[in-house]
């Protein structure tokens, strides 16, 4: 049972989310290219190999990592990864050696950039089709070319760019080295929102995003976690809420919600500003995902839906 609340806290808001942001979540680790070069001449190439300046940062929570993401950025998911879990799996796949501790997507209109972070860089490798990687010195950090949709950048996190389309200048991420070199700042387009968020290490999910325009908000945050109450010491649950900017109809809706809850689920709802904070909690697992399920129907159904592809 407790595997499956940590796959429910980990993936339970992801799919709904994708919806109402319009771009995906593991952009590049669940559809990994597949490497260009020789396909019977597979090698491992150690990350000590490529040379230059390697990733060297962490983070703690969302409002850490906007700062090392490019601007324009449409949306933050940092998830905890669980050992032998499918992000644990597709990244031992094709980067042997990795352990990874967390993985953040920053979402964008031509792409997504995925920084994992890695127990220790040491003992990485990464899977290629040929003998040596292709690379792409810039600002004295090689980029390893993959295919035309994606580019890896070595150290810890691991940086993977992925592109929606066919491109022929890997833009984005150049533009994540801009930010790691010194030359471009983090984002702010998600600051507003952030400020107002618990500044804390403990959580299995944080997702942050900007509405789609016609949206009955501007922009949304949640932070998913799992915790001992010390006072029962039990298991328990959190959901923590953050929207910015909902009209009247909207806010109605999370009280009407918070009025219905399941027994022994509490709602703390406050309002300063233009920003409503809700946070839920409570230690049975399944009301707790009654309730939260229905939250994340509400912001479903208060988001102006995305019309592409």
């Amino acid at each position: 049972m407790q595997e499956e609340k940590s796959k429910w806290v980990k993936y339970g808001a992801i799919f709904a989310i994708l919806i109402m942001v319009g771009s995906g979540v593991f952009v590049g680790l669940m559809y990994w290219d597949g490497l260009t070069g020789d396909e019977n001449a597979t090698i491992e190439y150690p990350f000590a190999d490529v040379p230059g300046t390697h990733a060297n940062f962490t983070f703690k929570n969302a409002k850490d990592a906007a700062q090392y993401v490019p601007e324009d950025v449409l949306s933050i998911n940092i998830l905890k990864v669980y050992d032998n879990d499918t992000i644990d799996q597709t990244l031992q796949t094709s980067f042997p050696g990795a352990e990874p501790a967390r993985l953040l997507t920053a979402s964008y209109l031509t792409g997504g950039l995925e920084y994992v972070v890695l127990e220790s860089e040491e003992n990485v490798s990464i899977v290629l089709n040929g003998s040596k990687p292709q690379y792409e010195d810039y600002e004295d950090y090689n980029i390893i070319f993959i295919s035309p949709y994606q580019r890896v950048i070595a150290g810890n996190p691991l940086i993977i760019a992925s592109f929606y389309n066919y491109v022929a200048d890997n833009s984005l991420a150049k533009k994540a080295v801009d930010v790691l070199a010194g030359k471009s700042a983090g984002s702010t387009t998600l600051n507003d929102i952030l400020e107002y968020a618990d500044d804390t290490e403990t959580y299995d999910e944080i997702i942050v995003y900007k509405a789609n325009n016609g949206s009955n908000y501007e922009k949304y945050y949640q932070r998913s976690s799992q915790y001992v109450n010390m006072t029962t010491f039990q298991l328990a649950f959190q959901l923590e809420s953050i929207i910015l900017n909902p009209n009247d109809e909207m806010k109605q809706a999370v009280y009407d919600l918070a009025e219905n809850a399941s027994e022994g689920i509490e709602f703390t709802i406050t309002e300063e500003d233009n920003v409503m904070k809700t946070y839920v909690d409570g230690a049975d697992y399944t009301s707790f995902m009654t309730d939260t399920n229905a939250l994340y129907k509400l912001i479903s159904d208060h988001t102006k839906q995305s019309t592409t592809a």
